[in-house]
């Protein structure tokens, strides 16, 4: 096998929903799918020709609705999952965009391969639902709580999340490892920039959060779920 093919093997078998399967297997489903290597900021819709399902290898990926000034987002999604954008799983209207937040390794598949190796691996197919099963319950999960929780516990839920998700050691706490700016909060929790920054300057004069080479850091992740659960 190639260097990309041992490279596409190894990466299937580092996620979970291939984690029960053989070598061979994996090796199998891993001709059946489309690798591509995606900087950040590419709108995924923009990318595909026809239904497609995508697997994320590395790197991350962003779930949003709304227009480009009211965007809210719906998921934040770290590699190992998987997600749909087409007709095929309702989204015939296009109402859900996916936006790369970091340089990714993202695997592309038409829905009639994936059906392909649903039918050939139930497992596959188990792991797969139940990981949907979880984002639903969170993306709706998150959806209520914007209408019920104010915007401070809002942006210390999100960044409880980024760090859960996206955070890696530095010497204060942990870094997310894409940039974010006062813009990019107040999007993905609904709410002004003006909001995000007031909150923000309360946040690091509590020393829960602060920034390093323009990158978020959290330093303090009970005290912001804390006050997320507030």
């Amino acid at each position: 096998m190639s260097d990309g093919g041992n490279r596409k093997v190894w990466y299937l078998r580092h996620i979970d929903l291939f984690a029960s399967m053989t070598d061979e297997e994996v090796e199998e489903i891993a001709h059946l799918l489309d690798d591509h290597h995606i900087p950040p900021g590419v709108a995924l819709l923009d990318h595909r020709d026809h239904d497609r399902v995508y697997l994320i290898k590395e790197g991350a990926v962003r779930l949003h609705t709304g227009g480009p000034e009211h965007q809210v987002t719906l998921a934040l999604l770290p590699p190992g999952r998987m997600f749909g954008l087409s007709s095929t799983v309702g989204d015939a209207d296009r109402t859900i965009n996916a936006t790369t937040l970091l340089p990714s390794y993202i695997c592309f598949a038409t829905w009639p391969k994936m059906a392909e190796v649903f039918a050939r691996y139930p497992e596959v197919m188990f792991q797969l639902t139940r990981s949907l099963a979880e984002q639903v319950f969170r993306t709706e999960t998150w959806l209520a709580r914007l209408g019920m929780i104010s915007p401070t516990a809002r942006l210390a839920d999100l960044l409880v999340e980024l760090s859960d998700e996206f955070g890696e050691p530095s010497e204060t706490g942990r870094r997310i490892r894409f940039r974010l700016t006062q813009a990019d909060l107040a999007r993905m929790i609904g709410v002004s920039r003006e909001t995000v920054s007031r909150t923000m300057v309360e946040l690091g004069r509590a020393g829960w959060v602060a920034r390093e080479s323009g990158r978020l850091v959290v330093r303090d992740r009970d005290a912001l779920k804390m006050q997320a659960n507030s």
